[in-house]
């Protein structure tokens, strides 16, 4: 689909002198079709809400001409709006909302034309936002479970805390007392419809945010399935395999519900709430813990499968699934037809090629022993081949040659297992390090786990020293380094997207294509720093030093810059309006257009000089 990018832009300066009025008719108009998602702004100073939808739609409209930026801005943004709460369904109400409120202020000049414009972008900017949301969900989860283990600073406690049900516990369903959970749970059990309308009471009263997740759901139905979740999972306490199954299942459903991480604790709380109120004097110190470890577990384990794919299939995969055998036939002949217009040759080669791959697979799953065996046969058979004089004969025959095998094997195996324990070590310095400003060991690990690839996401080193340190293309996304020292560090290429960078120093570091949108990076010294071709959409700069700062072809598009100090810095090219500009000192800066800029006193008296 082509957007009618020329029509979106001068629509959209038609409304730009009444903005402040568009979006708050926009969300009058929201708010007023869709009541459903008035909890979503509960607890929000609209006035705020209104100046960052405002910013949204200028950054988006300003880099239509720029999918490359733009891609990146709205990945952020559907991130961003999953900590919200806006579920798939959601985007649809806005959309509409917008395309109303263009109405009101465009009138005549909302043709179908214009009309057609704006619905192709809003559909093409709500889908590069939703495949952001569930990146985070998959992509970016899944990719660090992989490549390493998570960092032990961030891994919920083993302990939970009772007073705080946000504290989600790593219990496992075999550690949890398993009597005293069935003996309460079978004292509330007479009263279980009462019990679980009481729960969602509690819920909404406490976490009205929630609410537009059961709009259109019939919450007779909705209770019997939460009844039903909790009998099930009491029953397989015992099992710990089928309840893992049954909680990755719920978790994977759940995504599609719109229960994102954040609402777990709330439904703990809720939960936790209604057991107090219906055990009353059953519900001691010892019932209290058992069911905060409980809730702990089974959060951990729905969590788990939320971020996997479901297992269970879909009524219209199951009948999909039922129509193979008709349609095997099919394509068996198919298949046959295109084997048959092969040559022998090529089918030879393309079995050939495969060989390599499979014989690698075998080796890193197959276990050591077996391994090993299939080496000392192949060697066996290469010594029966060979001539009985040979100097490779003489090699296998010799007694150290099993040895030799056996250990290379073992240790080639086992390269895997040491890179990860060596992960957990340098994850153990970076932890023990957390408290301490000055820890070279601290930096050699960092700069170690960079190299492997092993991500640095939430990183947690606030205050601390890393002067010169090397982590080009690193994963820093949401790191926390405020008033941290990384004075002539190199991070070129490194994502640092939604960091937290407040009162930094980085002065004469290396930041170039590095990607700092929507980083926090107020009153941070960047002097001196190269920031050539680097993302700073939508970054706090408010009072941030960039004086001497290389921002040539630097993307600013949102940035807040008031009080920023850009005295002599290179804005060449950048990408950033003269409005966004108007509140930093730019004395002796070089500005977008390549021009010295000037400011009104040095003007005026230049002019007098002429005069």
């Amino acid at each position: 689909m082509s957007l009618n990018v020329e029509l979106v832009e001068q629509s959209f300066q038609r409304v730009k002198p009444h903005a402040n009025e568009f979006v708050a008719s926009f969300y009058e108009n929201l708010l007023t079709a869709y009541p459903e998602v008035k909890p979503l702004f509960a607890k929000i100073d609209m006035a705020t809400q209104r100046k960052k939808l405002l910013n949204a739609l200028i950054l988006v409209v300003e880099n239509l001409r720029h999918p490359e930026v733009l891609g990146d801005v709205l990945n952020s943004l559907g991130v961003r709006h999953i900590g919200y709460g806006a579920i798939p369904e959601y985007y649809t109400a806005v959309g509409k909302a917008l395309l109303v409120t263009f109405e009101q202020y465009l009138q005549t000049e909302w043709t179908p034309e214009v009309k057609q414009a704006w619905e192709d972008a809003f559909g093409a900017i709500a889908t590069q936002m939703l495949q952001g949301a569930r990146a985070i969900h998959t992509t970016v989860e899944s990719e660090q479970s992989q490549l390493t283990p998570e960092p032990p600073m961030v891994k919920p406690s083993v302990t939970p805390n009772t007073s705080n049900i946000e504290d989600v516990s790593d219990v496992a369903a075999s550690d949890l007392p398993v009597d005293l959970l069935e003996k309460s749970f079978a004292i509330i059990k007479p009263r279980a419809e009462e019990f679980v309308a009481s729960f969602y009471e509690n819920l909404f009263i406490a976490h009205p945010e929630v609410k537009p997740l059961f709009v259109k759901i019939d919450m007779v139905t909705q209770q019997k399935k939460l009844l039903n979740a909790l009998v099930l999972i009491i029953e397989n306490l015992r099992n710990s395999e089928s309840l893992e199954q049954l909680l990755s299942a719920l978790g994977a459903r759940h995504v599609g519900y719109g229960a994102i991480a954040k609402y777990y604790p709330a439904v703990g709380e809720a939960l936790l709430t209604t057991f107090e109120q219906y055990l009353q004097e059953d519900w001691t110190l010892e019932v209290k813990q058992a069911w905060t470890n409980a809730f702990g577990a089974i959060a951990s384990g729905m969590l788990q499968g939320a971020r996997v794919e479901p297992s269970i299939k879909t009524s219209d995969e199951r009948v999909a699934t039922s129509k193979q055998p008709i349609e095997f036939k099919t394509q068996l002949k198919d298949k046959f037809q295109i084997f048959q217009s092969q040559s022998f040759i090529q089918q030879w080669i393309a079995t050939l090629k495969q060989i390599p791959e499979k014989i690698v697979h075998a080796f890193w799953t197959l276990p050591a022993w077996q391994v090993v065996i299939i080496a000392l046969i192949l060697l066996e058979s290469i010594f029966v081949i060979v001539d009985d004089n040979s100097f490779f004969s003489e090699i296998v025959n010799s007694v150290d040659t099993v040895s030799v095998v056996i250990a290379l094997v073992l240790f080639v195996k086992e390269a895997p297992d040491r890179r990860k324990q060596f992960h957990y070590q340098a994850w153990s310095t970076i932890d023990a390090a957390h408290d301490v400003r000055v820890s070279y060991a601290r930096i050699l690990a960092l700069q170690d786990l960079n190299e492997d690839g092993v991500p640095l996401r939430g990183l947690d080193a606030p205050g601390t020293e890393l002067i010169n340190i090397h982590l080009p293309k690193a994963d820093l996304s949401e790191a926390n380094l405020n008033e941290t020292d990384l004075s002539n560090a190199n991070l070129n290429h490194a994502n640092l997207n939604n960091a937290k960078l407040n009162s930094a120093k980085l002065s004469g570091a290396n930041l170039s294509h590095t990607n700092l949108s929507f980083a926090q990076l107020s009153h941070v010294n960047l002097s001196s720093a190269n920031l050539s071709h680097a993302n700073l959409i939508c970054a706090d700069l408010s009072h941030a030093n960039l004086s001497g700062v290389n921002l040539k072809h630097t993307s600013l598009s949102g940035a807040k810059l008031e009080g920023a100090y850009l005295t002599g810095a290179n804005l060449k090219n950048a990408k950033v309006s003269v409005d966004e500009l108007s509140g930093a000192f730019l004395e002796g800066a070089i500005m977008p257009d390549g021009s010295r800029y000037q400011s009104l006193k040095n003007s005026t008296e230049t002019i007098g000089n002429v005069k």
